[in-house]
């Protein structure tokens, strides 16, 4: 059983199309009671086409785990669906190995990824504007 819990949320700048806000939102994912990721969310505020940008950091996650522990998957969201990204460069990147999504496709990894990341915003109060469209 997955559980979803959302911790901050700050301003990440501004659209390069419109000039609206751009947020980024974080929060943890439990699974069967132990941590299993963490999840980064960024979007434009009241954008026309509303999408947005969804790392999620899985692996495992102990006082004794480093980020060589977990790999960080990164997807694009719109339109109800989601696409492989390269996680390179990516702040998710520093508590995971960035994945390329060439190498993650088909993976039991991009699956579990694409799960937590529809779990998130099916739970997360903060990204009902992404899934009313």
């Amino acid at each position: 059983m997955i559980e979803i819990e959302p911790a901050s949320m700050k301003p990440s700048g501004r659209c390069a199309c419109c000039g609206k806000s751009k947020r980024t939102a974080w929060g943890f994912v439990y699974e069967d009671g132990g941590p299993r990721a963490c999840y980064f969310v960024e979007w434009t505020l009241g954008h026309a086409k509303q999408t947005a940008r969804i790392d999620v950091v899985v692996g495992r996650w102990s006082d004794d785990t480093t980020e060589n522990d977990r790999d960080a998957v990164s997807l694009e969201y719109a339109a109800g669906a989601f696409a492989l990204a390269d996680a390179a460069g990516r702040p998710a990147a520093e508590a995971g190995r960035a994945t390329k999504k060439d190498d993650v496709a088909g993976t039991k990894l991009a699956e579990e990824a694409i799960s937590i990341a529809g779990a998130v915003l099916e739970a997360d109060d903060r990204f009902k504007e992404l899934v009313a469209q």
